[in-house]
């Protein structure tokens, strides 16, 4: 299974909406990332996804009805074409305990109508449109289900889906849908640390019963809690993308909970200083977890990683508390929206770093390819660590000289804009063309002098301009709130292209050292709790 993650910033401003658990919101980026449109072809392999969910009142919940679409390769990795699809939710069994309504705000346009009738929902789906060769997860309607009044917990039902393409067979599933016990745990807010360069610090989540009903059993996760920098490995603990830490512990009303013991981190002891981390951790009951997380129980391994090898890691109450009387089984957090906190980790000292801007001069002949290489130099001191730390990356913004059309782009770089000759429709998979570029690192550290640069070729254009493009770093609209850099002095340089009067025709390699090397790494990508695909990048920031 391979994925592309071309919308980062989307899906990376939907990360603390994953955590809070909005799913609704995290509909509309889904909706964005995964490729293709909520429609199927005859030809691709398909399963449906919609989790079983407990309910109560008056805490609605929204959850997307997903399918997995395999598409199979074929020569030259032809896109299969879409027909019309027909989704049916049928309500019967469950009409007495849940209301089911569709989410219009998620309709995709003129693509998608929805209509009740009685107890079915059905959406048309009209097309045409193409899906990629390969898996595609493909978020198709979103439905709010909401608990009726007076209905007793434990009550259930089913919820029946099916999904037909044009007149091929319907492929079906069905969901439970269950009354829960309502309970509210809510995360308790720490304050930002400054901690010195090769020191330890200590990640304390801490979390409140603030509900009146005991809490039998909780889930832990954390986003951003590098995982090679922990100094722990408990054993109810799993280490990847995520870290996950179950517990079994029951936790009384009106009581706060830490850890046992810290989960620690061990600071680089070269780290610039202002390298600024956050780590998102957020709480949830054992029954709302399993529905964040169903839809990506195929990369279970990918998302959490390996299990910890020493001793559990226990809840324990601060203050102690009493006994309280037994918690109910199915639980429902009734206010998500205080299961979430960042904590938030500085590093101090003077090695404040100073990030310079790296152009180039492209020299060719009309029709001349050039390749050539851009970004910025770490004058140091200090080592940037981009896979730790939130603002160690400037954000390298390149304006295409408009003499040149980019004929090359490096994978961790994605169009702002286009010229005439640009169709945005085409950027998911050709990135040419285009008239302006952003490219971020996902991982990896520059050390002091050394360089994050970025691969381009550049074509001589018919009638060149000699206009100079340029590379500008740290700019505001791309950049986290506390900038690492130390001198704005040097964060813009030309891209020049000068002609060179020969034949043409050529492979030119011009522009920064080609020896340097950058700092990008492979692209991690999170198929989250409700199918979105999560890119690990740092927090990008757009103002208006």
């Amino acid at each position: 299974m391979s994925f592309t993650g071309r919308n980062t910033i989307t899906m990376h401003r939907a990360l603390h909406r994953l955590l809070t658990g909005s799913a609704a919101a995290l509909m509309a980026a889904a909706a964005v990332a995964v490729p293709g449109t909520p429609a199927l072809a005859a030809d691709p392999a398909v399963r449906l996804y919609f989790p079983d969910i407990s309910v109560v009142a008056p805490a609605p919940k929204v959850s997307p009805l997903y399918a997995w679409i395999t598409v199979p390769d074929k020569a030259g990795d032809v896109p299969a074409p879409i027909g019309k699809m027909t989704v049916r939710v049928d309500t019967a069994d469950v009409a007495d305990i849940v209301t089911v309504t569709s989410v219009g705000d998620f309709e995709n346009g003129e693509e998608q109508s929805c209509a009740t009738s009685g107890a079915v929902i059905t959406c048309t789906f009209t097309g045409p449109s193409e899906l990629e060769p390969g898996i595609n997860l493909v978020p198709l309607v979103a439905l709010q289900v909401a608990a009726k009044a007076g209905v007793a917990q434990d009550a259930d039902g089913k919820l029946e889906f099916s999904v037909r393409l044009d007149d091929a067979p319907a492929v079906t599933t069905s969901s439970t849908v269950t009354i829960g016990e309502g309970v509210d745990l809510a995360a308790v807010l720490g304050t930002p640390r400054t901690v010195a360069p090769g020191a330890n610090v200590d990640a304390a989540p801490r979390v409140s019963n603030a509900g009146t009903k005991p809490v039998k059993s909780v889930v832990l996760i954390l986003v951003g809690l590098d995982p090679s920098l922990s100094k722990d490995s408990f054993s109810n603990c799993r280490y990847g993308f995520l870290t996950l830490c179950t517990f079994d512990d029951e936790l009384a009303t009106g009581t706060t909970y830490e850890l046992s013991a810290p989960m620690r981190l061990k600071i680089p002891a070269d780290a610039a200083a202002g390298s600024s981390a956050e780590v998102f951790s957020s709480w949830h009951t054992p029954s709302d977890f399993k529905e964040l997380i169903g839809i990506v129980s195929e990369l279970n391994d990918e998302v959490f990683g390996p299990k910890g090898t020493g001793a559990p890691v226990r809840l324990r109450p601060v203050p102690a508390s009493g006994a309280a009387k037994r918690a109910a089984a199915n639980q429902v957090d009734t206010k998500p929206e205080n299961n979430a906190l960042i904590s938030e980790f500085v590093v101090g000292g003077s090695r404040r770093p100073d990030m310079a801007a790296v152009g180039a001069t492209i020299t060719g002949d009309v029709g001349d390819k050039v390749r050539t290489r851009v970004g910025f130099t770490n004058n140091g001191p200090g080592t940037l660590y981009h896979s730790t730390f939130t603002n160690t990356d400037p954000g390298t913004h390149i304006r295409v000289p408009a003499g040149v059309k980019a004929v090359g782009v490096d994978e961790r770089c994605f169009p702002l804009s286009s010229d005439e000759e640009f169709e945005p429709e085409d950027s998911a998979e050709d990135l040419t063309g285009a008239s302006e570029y952003l490219c971020l690192l996902t991982g990896g550290t520059t050390k002091p002098k050394a360089s994050a640069l970025f691969d381009f070729t550049f074509q001589v254009r018919e009638k060149p301009s000699a206009a100079a493009g340029r590379v500008t770093i740290n700019e505001n609209a791309f950049v986290d709130e506390d900038p690492i850099d130390r001198d704005g002095g040097n964060d813009t340089a030309k891209i020049a292209v000068e002609l060179s009067g020969g034949s043409g025709g050529g492979l030119a390699v011009t522009g920064a050292n080609a020896g340097l090397l950058g700092a990008g790494g492979a692209v991690l990508l999170l198929a989250g709790a409700i199918g979105l695909l999560l890119v690990r990048r740092r927090r990008v920031r757009f103002t208006a």
